[in-house]
């Protein structure tokens, strides 16, 4: 099955230079150096490649010190989507979309949700059914594996936990949006081995792992179906 899910324009391509801090991505436009800024603070270094074709959008506020944010990269046929500020639309995109989505029809629908000193991306209702949903996004593929993170992430983890207390009386689960062509999804043991236990451990008390995967083209965010969580390499 193959659904449009979200559209994502960009207003010009670019060649990637170098990336001085996280946060700042140098991008050759138009024969001239710019700084542009990577609103996705993962390491990337399997993308982001000098010479790599990068496609940018002018910043709304003109005011801002960077004019350009960074939206999506090429690599090996692919265009992987980079800005992590699309995930929350694209996620609730595929909620909306009753006829793909595994959470079906439901009553109301919060993003942003506060929970404690946090807040999760999304809670739902469905009759009496409560439901809390947490979103990541997937950039790092090894082999036919799809993982996440791809930097130490204490946030994640902490949300993790927050969602195994909120199973015991809710319904509680974390999407996984995947923007690489992917067999299957596995949590990254090597980079960050307390966020991978910890959700394979909720996985199974419970808390629902849906990895689903996406396709970037022509500007346009895919559905193309879930993939399978496994807990160790294939």
């Amino acid at each position: 099955m193959k659904e449009i899910l979200l559209e994502i324009k960009h207003d010009k391509t670019g060649k990637f230079i170098s990336r001085p801090n996280r946060y700042l991505a140098e991008v050759e436009i138009d024969g001239n150096i710019e700084l542009v800024h990577v609103h996705d603070p993962g390491r990337l270094k399997e993308l982001l490649i000098p010479g790599a074709e990068v496609y940018i959008k002018r910043a709304v506020n003109p005011a801002r010190k960077t004019r350009w944010d960074l939206i999506a990269v090429e690599n090996n046929g692919e265009t992987v989507l980079l800005n992590s500020a699309y995930h929350r639309y694209i996620a609730e995109a595929y909620l909306k979309n009753f006829a793909v989505s595994e959470f079906g029809v439901y009553d109301y629908i919060k993003p942003e949700a506060k929970y404690k000193d946090s807040r999760l991306d999304f809670y739902m209702e469905k009759g009496e059914e409560k439901i809390w949903l947490e979103v990541k996004g997937c950039t790092l593929t090894i082999g036919k594996a799809a993982m996440f993170p791809d930097a130490p992430t204490k946030r994640g983890l902490k949300h993790l936990r927050e969602l195994e207390e909120l199973s015991r009386e809710n319904k509680a689960a974390i999407l996984i949006l995947i923007f690489r062509k992917s067999e299957y999804f596995m949590p990254n043991f090597e980079t960050d081995p307390e966020f991978s236990e910890k959700l394979i451990e909720i996985s199974q008390k419970g808390v629902g792992v849906y990895p689903i995967q996406l396709e970037f083209t022509d500007g346009k965010i895919f559905y193309r179906g879930i993939i399978p969580l496994c807990s160790k390499n294939l």
